[in-house]
């Protein structure tokens, strides 16, 4: 059916709802609620013989409910023409080489990864580089301000150069740290040791390993560090620990929410890594990136070709159009006002903060 204005109606879990602006909502699960425009198209596929307990809706501007409005989005910062010879500066004028890793500090600043420096871009749009030293891929900050990042260094070997894995640090007072130095090495893959990183309650790492299609654990305290999940094996299979399998992206994000639970793109699912080390599938079927985020309403955000995938807590998938870049959208990130940040990589390389008409 076709929503007409001020019109409402109950349908079940497995209906899709599809906005004139292009947004497509599944809803799963119960009592959930769906505003949307006049002119929705609303779709119960036969299979859905649950109850209909679940409404759609144009009687509402806003409210409480997943909402099928445009994405707000800001360019915060870097040129949409060019990601050569970086530079700092404010907006537009500032350039990102793009196609790294984003954080969010405490003061809701971005901090990110690129081409390897470890650079910060204000709500302001005032872009800095924070170090050069090292080369930083995933990143992580703990709660007194240091950064902690992925990457490897490389070493000459004969007859070839060795990339040596490694974790590294950069203090809030400006000092530059290895740790764990030559954890993993290879002499065939430039990657090694790359992938999203994040800091657990407890302070331990965990960094999604892209080579290795797996989730490593680093406790800095005892300097040790051990597989986490995955067998290293390509695949989707659900499972404690190492029985489980991954396939990552070559730029995996990892993400992590207030219960310590895990959160990474593989192949086409969102996986869910409990603090146990059990991973279960959240959703599949979705377009192949590394990029996810979650917010502290415990809705997970991913990406496809010009589109912000948001999975809410409910398990509902609704799909926005992002047209604002052609570029491909490498990393998410979201802060404490459960807006997300995008960062692009292509003509040029920019850091985008979205907004939802429901938050």
């Amino acid at each position: 059916m076709t929503m007409m204005a001020n019109s409402s109606v109950n349908v079940p879990a497995g209906t899709t709802i599809t906005a004139p602006n292009g947004t497509i909502i599944t809803v799963s699960g119960s009592s959930d609620t769906v505003i949307t425009q006049p002119g929705a198209v609303v779709r119960v596929p036969a299979g859905a013989t649950g109850p209909a307990n679940d409404i759609v809706t144009t009687g509402y501007a806003s409210g409480n409910g997943l909402s099928t409005s445009a994405l707000s989005v800001t360019s915060l910062a870097g040129s949409a023409t060019t990601n050569l010879y970086p530079a700092d500066g404010t907006g537009a004028a500032a350039i990102l080489w793009g196609g790294g890793h984003l954080a969010m500090d405490s003061s809701n600043d971005v901090i990110l990864s690129d081409r390897g420096s470890l650079r910060k871009v204000t709500q302001a749009g005032v872009v800095t580089t924070l170090t050069t030293q090292g080369f930083w891929d995933g990143v992580a900050i703990d709660p007194s301000g240091a950064f902690y990042g992925s990457g490897n260094a490389s070493g000459i070997a004969t007859p070839s150069v060795v990339w040596r894995a490694l974790l590294q640090k950069f203090s809030a007072s400006g000092a530059y740290q290895q740790l764990f130095t030559n954890w993993e090495s290879s002499s065939t893959n430039t990657s090694d040791g790359f992938g999203g990183l994040v800091m657990d309650s407890r302070g331990a790492l965990f960094l999604a390993d892209a080579v290795s299609n797996r989730i490593v654990k680093f406790n800095v305290d005892s300097n040790t560090w051990a597989i986490f999940a995955g067998s290293g094996a390509s695949g989707n299979q659900d499972g404690p620990g190492t029985a489980a399998t991954f396939t990552l992206d070559q730029m995996p994000d990892l993400a992590i929410d207030s219960n310590d639970n895990l959160y990474v793109r593989s192949a086409d699912a969102v996986r869910k890594i409990a603090p146990d080390g059990t991973v279960t599938t959240i959703a599949s079927q979705l377009p192949a990136t590394g990029a996810i985020a979650i917010d502290k309403s415990g809705n997970i955000y991913t990406a496809g070709y010009q589109a912000i995938i948001r999975i809410t807590s409910g398990g509902s998938v609704a799909s926005y159009p992002f047209t604002n870049t052609t570029d491909f959208i490498t990393s998410l990130v979201t802060d404490r006002n459960g807006n997300v940040y995008a960062g692009t990589r292509g003509f040029g390389a920019q850091i985008f903060r979205i907004n939802f008409a429901d938050q």
